[in-house]
């Protein structure tokens, strides 16, 4: 009986640390992507603009230009400084279509308890708009930091689980 239990338990054990059939796609997807490219989106508020630049806010659309191209030089800079896992390809066009995989960054504001903290989060995404792997980053203030950490972090969940791929198949 007891043994019955023993195997039973192990059996459960065993089964409950293998990944499921979605971690074994998000390990095929990230196998992928190491031999191929991926694509990084720069923000373009080109339409928000010229809503401001129409209605003579000079000023405001001044000033949202240059965060975005600030922004824009912070994601291409975090990305040449902290991401070897594979090749990538920093574009405005965002209609390509031979991007197979492809960053998207979610931001949100009001954040935490006090709703005085931003959540920005790094996604990959395949070309079926799956999310192959994130990461994400609380954050105070500086996101110029922020972008070069969560940028390092996801080179580094990407090249262990390649390598726990690799494993899995006997290579």
């Amino acid at each position: 009986m007891i043994k019955r239990l023993f195997i039973f338990g192990f059996i459960i054990l065993s089964s409950a640390c293998a990944p499921s059939l979605v971690g074994l796609m998000k390990l095929e997807d990230i196998q992928d992507l190491h031999d191929d490219t991926l694509y990084v989106f720069l923000s373009d508020r080109d339409d928000d603009i010229n809503l401001h630049r129409k209605y003579n806010q000079n000023r405001r659309a001044d000033r949202l230009k240059r965060q975005t191209d600030n922004f824009n030089q912070n994601l291409e800079d975090a990305f040449r400084q902290n991401y070897s896992f594979s090749q990538f390809n920093v574009t405005k066009d965002s209609k390509t279509d031979e991007a197979n995989f492809y960053v998207t960054i979610d931001i949100t504001e009001n954040y935490g308890e006090r709703n005085d903290q931003f959540l920005i989060q790094l996604n990959v995404r395949n070309s079926n708009d799956e999310i192959v792997e994130t990461v994400f980053k609380e954050s105070s203030n500086d996101t110029n930091y922020n972008l070069k950490f969560l940028v390092r972090q996801l080179d580094r969940k990407l090249k262990r689980k390649y390598k726990q791929a690799l494993k899995m198949q006997g290579i």
